[in-house]
């Protein structure tokens, strides 16, 4: 079972943090959350970072939630980057060929 929460840091950014597995059991809490980010729209945001360090697990509804995340800040004029990418999520991200692969350190 997973999580996710958007939260407001402040300076026109916003933190989405994906937490457990990513599934399609989390399919529409993934749509409420892009949703909370869609109706910001009046608000300057800057970007919104994605926390995927304590992800255990993700599948297609994970990579197709940062797909329309991207395609809305593309629209609304802000940028969507990766933060803290665990293993199993940069295997999915991987997989997807996912075109904004972070750097990784040796670990």
């Amino acid at each position: 079972m997973g999580d996710i929460e958007v939260v407001d840091r402040g300076s026109r950014e916003f933190v989405a943090f994906l937490r457990g597995d990513i599934d399609e059991s989390l399919a529409e809490d993934l749509d409420v959350a892009l949703g909370e980010v869609a109706a910001l729209e009046d608000v300057d945001i800057q970007r919104v970072l994605v926390d995927l360090r304590d992800v255990t697990a993700m599948t297609e509804p994970g990579v197709k939630f940062l797909v329309e995340l991207e395609r809305l800040g593309r629209r609304t004029g802000f940028e969507v980057a990766l933060s803290m990418v665990s293993k199993p999520a940069l295997r999915a991200l991987e997989s997807a060929h996912w075109p904004h692969l972070p750097m990784q350190s040796g670990a």
